[in-house]
This record gives structure tokens, C-alpha cells and sequence, in this order.
């Protein structure tokens, strides 16, 4: 039997995320892992894909997503959320939230980023990373141009190291005048419906080594 040694964070005040984490460890301690857990670990746009399992078709998903994530608070939690899982491979979705609410620039998100895969390799070494780039957003239009920005950095790093893989969910939710097509969101122009959902579920059950088919 594989245990997993997951313990509740300390409040340390100032954290915006501490109710999510909480609340994902609670969901954790509640169900039965998987041996080989594949960890999604992000941001909101994990959190509220309450369906993740069911969709990708994948009893390996193991939803680690936190409200307000960042890479910086992604750092923050990694022995808190995603060392204790074990994973064999992890998802990661970090970005928005460090340009549009941070206040971040691409290359200042790009450095929290790359700090944060550096601990990640540093506790679970060789481990396969998928990188999902970061969406573009109806109401975060605004931070278009340093979306974009971020995500061809991600996307040239990720080319040059071996366990990275860089995953293109922007573009899928782009209708024919590149523009975020509002059908996929929810009202608050920010967060993918089912539909968005679908769009990502058709791109990542298409790369290669990530999800097993069946």
C-alpha cells in the first residue's frame, strides 16, 4: 500500500490561498490516490475543473489547483501539496494570476516560473512536467500582449530542456480574429464552462506520454 505523508500548512496570515489548501487536502484525504498520480497543479482554472478526472478519461488525475495561484505561491506550497502525492508526472498551469493580479511583467513571471520547476526537479528528479501556457481571458484582455509574451518564454525554455514539455491550450480557445471566443467562459469572462473545458480535454489527450489512452 503507497502512503502519502500530506499535512495541513500553518496559517501564516497573509496567504490568500490558505482556505484552497485546505480544502484540497481535505478532498485528498477523502479518496483513495492512485499509485501513479499524475499532479495538476495550478491555479483556479485547475481548481474549478471539478470534473478533470471524468474528462480526461483518467483515474490518475489528481487535482491540485488552488485559487489565486501563482507561480511564487505554487513554490510556497510544493511540501505542501505536491511533494507529500509522489507524483510521476506533473501538470503545471501558472501565470495569469502573476501578470493580471500580481501585477508581474513577462519576464518577472517567467523567473517565479523557472524558480518554481527548479524545486520541482530539485524533490522529484527526472520527473515529466507539462507546462500548459497560459490563457488569454475575455475580461483580462487588457494583459494580452504580456500573456503572449510569457508563454513564448515558457514555450523556448521548455524546447531547450529535456523533462519539459510545453502545452498550447491558448490558441484552442482563440476564435478566427484571435480573440478569446466568450462561449468557452463562464460569466465572469475569466474561468472556462464545460465547453472550455472540452477544448482543453481534445488537446491534452493528445500529448504524447501524458495521459495513458484507453
Amino acid at each position: 500500500m503507497i502512503t502519502h505523508d500530506f499535512n495541513f500548512p500553518v496559517n501564516i496570515q497573509t496567504a490568500r490561498h490558505e482556505d484552497d489548501v485546505h480544502s484540497v487536502l481535505a478532498q485528498i484525504e477523502r479518496r483513495i490516490l492512485p499509485a501513479a498520480p499524475i499532479a495538476f497543479y495550478g491555479s483556479s482554472s485547475f481548481r474549478r475543473w471539478n470534473s478533470m478526472a471524468t474528462d480526461l478519461n483518467c483515474l490518475d488525475a489528481v487535482n491540485l489547483g488552488f485559487g489565486g495561484g501563482t507561480n511564487a505561491s505554487g513554490s510556497h506550497y510544493i511540501d505542501t501539496l505536491l511533494t507529500p502525492l509522489r507524483p510521476q508526472k506533473v501538470v503545471l498551469y501558472f501565470g495569469e494570476n502573476d501578470i493580471s493580479a500580481d501585477g508581474l511583467s513577462a519576464n518577472s513571471t517567467f523567473e517565479n516560473f523557472k524558480s518554481l520547476v527548479a524545486q520541482i526537479e530539485d524533490r522529484l528528479p527526472s520527473i515529466p512536467i507539462f507546462v500548459l501556457s497560459a490563457k488569454q481571458s475575455p475580461t483580462k484582455w487588457i494583459y494580452a500582449n504580456v500573456v503572449t509574451q510569457f508563454n513564448q518564454l515558457v514555450k523556448d525554455h521548455c524546447g531547450n530542456v529535456e523533462n519539459l514539455t510545453f502545452v498550447n491550450v491558448t490558441d484552442t480557445l482563440l476564435g478566427e480574429h484571435g480573440r478569446p471566443m466568450s462561449g468557452l467562459y463562464v460569466d465572469d469572462g475569466v474561468h472556462l464552462n464545460p465547453a472550455g473545458y472540452a477544448k482543453w480535454v481534445k488537446v491534452l489527450r493528445n500529448i504524447p506520454d501524458l495521459i495513458l489512452q484507453t
